[in-house]
């Protein structure tokens, strides 16, 4: 819906690094957030405002992740059918990472 670049939602779909370094400095740290639910290393943390991030970025990641977290769980639990705008749409998390 934002007309994000086709080569970065490839990117995010199979699991390797974006094409923009910017974009994959923000990915890698929030799946850093996520993964290591919000202790994530000072280094990280540097690494992340040396792409050009914030402090307040910092915090807008755990919100962003905090709300996506309920809106996935919730539409978990209450089987919630995908939008038909979204069919064709769905993720899966590719063969390299499902362990």
């Amino acid at each position: 819906m934002i007309k994000m670049d086709p080569a970065v939602i490839e990117a995010l779909r199979a699991g390797v690094p974006l094409p923009n370094a910017k974009l994959e400095a923000l990915h890698r740290f929030t799946t850093l957030v996520v993964r290591d639910r919000g202790f994530v290393p000072e280094v990280d943390i540097v690494a992340f405002l040396a792409a050009g991030y914030t402090r307040q970025n910092v915090l807008e990641v755990v919100l962003g992740v905090a709300a996506k977290v309920m809106s996935n769980y919730t539409n978990h639990l209450a089987h919630t059918p995908l939008d038909i705008f979204m069919k064709g749409n769905e993720w899966t998390k590719p063969v390299s990472e499902a362990a």
